[in-house]
């Protein structure tokens, strides 16, 4: 991918948005940037970086599976296994 690419893709991307990062097929938030790169973060503490022209905003679908893990995550945490 062209320099001049990713600085088109960048402004359209913010802290705290939740995107889906294609190089890994899986959703997450960001948490910073670092140049081109998109720092992401889940709920589960998992932490990566990826180019910003792997990142695409998250459709409602993904958004959702993002709440659902967060939610998991957090009844594990507690060592709760019942759905409420």
């Amino acid at each position: 991918m062209s320099g001049a690419h990713w600085t088109k893709v960048l402004p359209s991307l913010a802290v705290g948005m939740v995107v889906y990062d294609r190089h890994y097929d899986m959703p997450a938030t960001i948490a910073d940037f670092d140049g081109p790169m998109v720092c992401l973060t889940r709920p589960t503490g998992l932490k990566w970086r990826s180019h910003c022209a792997s990142v695409r905003p998250a459709t409602t679908y993904e958004q959702r599976q993002l709440r659902a893990i967060a939610k998991l995550h957090a009844q594990r945490q507690r060592g709760s296994t019942s759905p409420e």
